[in-house]
């Protein structure tokens, strides 16, 4: 789970932004639900103010930290800092995995890593390692191996040391590895993965294999496409001889049952399709945990129908693996569903961006007992379109 992370000199965000999911004790326990993080949060902001920025910070992160060792050696970084400016980008993660905290820190060009370190947090804040370029002049003795490993300017530490066979694997390096491994969804570090990359072929392959997951599609879609009351998944077998799957869906008529009608998913609409093949996304991060980044997770869904997937977050009957659901969303009503302590807004001045939760808002302008949103559409809490200045 996330407690908080943050960048400087990044996208937007030349000063820095820091995102934070901690609850304190000024949060009713109704909403808390005696979590003292939350596992959901909103970015709101108007166009272009850098909401997805937000969400680029994790993928870049997550990738960054499991996969920077695929690339090839002087293979640039794919970063970019504000205006693309010659000083290093620095991101930091406090995190917790398998009941252990850790905080990450990053310093990095699209050339080279200048710094990267862990630490483990328990009573006291410990260092794992400190890396300075393609040194590691601070570490635990269990990380002596290192001194024997040449480092990438490119990489990560903790990336290249999980594709070595080390004689004494190190237990927080492998955490570290599960935990940003667990960071999913349709945000990657250079933008935001088309609708058409999550076709409802690979999705019915999802759902075939896993039943589980296939009824809790089938329930969501019940619930936003009034008109479909089934959905069954065909296999077939492709020109080059290999198994495929596709859906189709039952639609019930006004003239009874022998007139109900399948349409597959080129005959059904378009926001039904796509909601479909993303929702694999949404069982597997419920099922086995993790953190869920979407950007505009909203755009195939109904109003009515937001509520309730926020909730299966929400609720720990839903949510046994404390995933967490972090995303930007269209919707201004979302925000009455989140309160104060769940809404990030992300504004824009002079091409830079800031952010800040609503509960930093100083007073009792944002209060838990009245609505929230007509604020918003004001203007009254920043974060929209200035039309008209």
């Amino acid at each position: 789970m996330i407690y908080s992370f943050g960048a400087k000199n990044y996208l937007s965000f030349r000063e820095g932004m820091t995102v934070s999911f901690e609850l304190n004790s000024k949060v009713p326990h109704s909403l808390s639900q005696g979590r003292k993080i939350s596992t959901v949060l909103g970015v709101k902001g108007a166009n272009a103010s850098g909401k997805t920025s937000v969400l680029k910070c994790l993928a870049f992160l997550s990738n960054f930290v499991t996969s920077s060792f695929n690339r090839e050696e002087g293979e640039d970084i794919d970063i970019d800092s504000f205006f693309r400016n010659e000083k290093p980008t620095e991101f930091f993660i406090d995190f917790e995995c398998f009941g252990i905290r850790y905080i990450y820190e990053l310093k990095v060009t699209n050339k080279l890593v200048l710094r990267e370190a862990l630490y483990k947090k328990i009573s006291r804040r410990t260092l794992l390692f400190e890396r300075l370029f393609n040194e590691v002049p601070k570490k635990v003795s269990e990380l002596d191996e290192i001194d024997f490993i040449k480092l990438r300017g490119n990489a990560s530490l903790v990336s290249s040391l999980t594709r070595y066979k080390l004689k004494k694997p190190n237990v927080d390096l492998f955490n570290a590895f599960v935990f940003f491994d667990s960071i999913s969804g349709n945000v990657h570090s250079s933008g935001v993965l088309r609708d058409t990359f999550y076709s409802p072929e690979r999705a019915s392959k999802v759902y075939f294999e896993n039943p589980e997951a296939f009824d809790f599609v089938k329930s969501i879609i019940s619930k936003s496409d009034l008109g479909i009351s089934d959905i069954e998944i065909h296999e077939r077998v492709s020109s080059s001889n290999e198994k495929e799957y596709f859906p189709i869906f039952l639609h019930n008529t006004d003239c009874g049952p022998e007139e109900d009608r399948w349409l597959t998913s080129w005959e059904e609409s378009s926001g039904t399709i796509a909601l479909y093949a993303k929702l694999y996304l949404y069982w597997r991060v419920l099922k086995y945990g993790g953190v869920l980044v979407m950007d505009e997770f909203d755009i195939h869904c109904h109003p009515m129908l937001l509520p309730h997937i926020v909730g299966l977050f929400l609720d720990p009957s839903s949510n046994q693996k404390n995933a967490q659901f972090i995303f930007t969303a269209h919707s201004t009503d979302i925000i009455d569903v989140l309160g104060k302590y769940r809404v990030v807004l992300v504004s824009k001045e002079r091409s830079e961006s800031y952010c800040y939760r609503l509960d930093e808002i100083p007073g009792d302008l944002v209060r838990n007992d009245r609505p929230i949103a007509p604020l918003y559409r004001e203007g009254k809490l920043g974060g929209v379109p200035r039309y008209g200045e």
